[in-house]
């Protein structure tokens, strides 16, 4: 038997806290159904808190590819642009911004994803 054969997967967190958010908001929304009601579930815009969720898998992956790799690279960067452009939608529902105001945000968004993406592309080339 190989060495490597017998070591465990590496366990990623992203998936566990996913999941756990999601028991946690179906937990609230049964309470919720009940008559118990959670003092942020008065908040109006409440639900926007499941946009947040989207923003998980994105934030754990530029966490673990930051410290597999100890550096900064087109990877990291892909993955913490897609998670901001999550929170910012979660953002302008939770507090109510206007649209209007906000959405030139996603152009600059789309430009940091196009330049991670083409940093990702090239870091294989020798350049950092």
């Amino acid at each position: 038997m190989d060495i490597q054969e017998s070591k465990p997967a590496p366990r990623h967190w992203g998936g566990l806290a996913t999941a756990l958010i999601v028991i946690a908001f179906g937990v609230f929304i049964l309470l919720r159904n009940f008559g118990i009601t959670l003092p942020f579930m008065e908040y109006h815009n409440w639900w926007a808190l499941f946009i947040l969720i989207g923003a998980v898998g994105p934030l754990s992956y530029a966490v673990r590819r930051y410290q597999q790799q100890q550096k900064f690279d087109g990877v990291v960067l892909h993955s913490l642009v897609s998670a901001v452009a999550v929170i910012t939608v979660a953002l302008v529902f939770l507090l109510n911004l206007s649209w209007n105001r906000w959405w030139p945000l996603f152009i600059v968004y789309g430009g940091l994803w196009m330049l991670a993406n083409n940093w990702k592309h090239n870091s294989g080339s020798g350049a950092s």
